[in-house]
């Protein structure tokens, strides 16, 4: 079963990714995992312009408070989890604020479940967690 840990800071949970142009070598960001964001991964606007992110479209997100927000510019770019490659190709959202995030279409796109605890978060393979709870029901007898 394939794990990677992450960490907590402050109450927060945040892993390591590498971030690509091309998906075939990335730089390695420590990223906060934002489960009420739905996106691929947000960077800061310098951060993309230092990976060479092209934008290409803009997009508006639905906020926490029902608003919708300022167009957002996205570029495509590659992502995964550190030391975890294969890299897989998402809408990288370029942002004003100062943290790399990673959203919900991160976690899918890569095929991970995150576990919480209070102690640190763990990403470990979807495929794992599904074959380990089918095993679990076929031992439920």
């Amino acid at each position: 079963m394939s794990v990677k840990s992450g960490r907590l800071i402050r109450g927060h949970p945040y892993i390591d990714v590498l971030i690509s142009l091309d998906g075939k070598s990335g730089t390695k960001f420590t990223a906060l995992v934002d489960t009420g964001f739905s996106g691929f991964l947000s960077v800061p606007v310098m951060t993309g312009s230092l990976l060479g992110l092209k934008a290409h479209t803009t997009a508006r997100y639905e906020l926490a408070d029902g608003k919708t927000s300022d167009p957002f510019p996205l570029a495509y770019g590659y992502a995964c989890l550190d030391d975890d490659p294969p890299f897989v190709q998402g809408l990288i959202t370029l942002s004003a604020h100062t943290s790399t995030v990673v959203g919900i279409d991160f976690l899918l796109r890569c095929g991970k479940v995150m576990l919480f605890s209070s102690k640190g978060i763990v990403m470990v393979s979807e495929a794992d967690v599904l074959a380990a709870l089918k095993a679990a029901g076929e031992t439920k007898s």
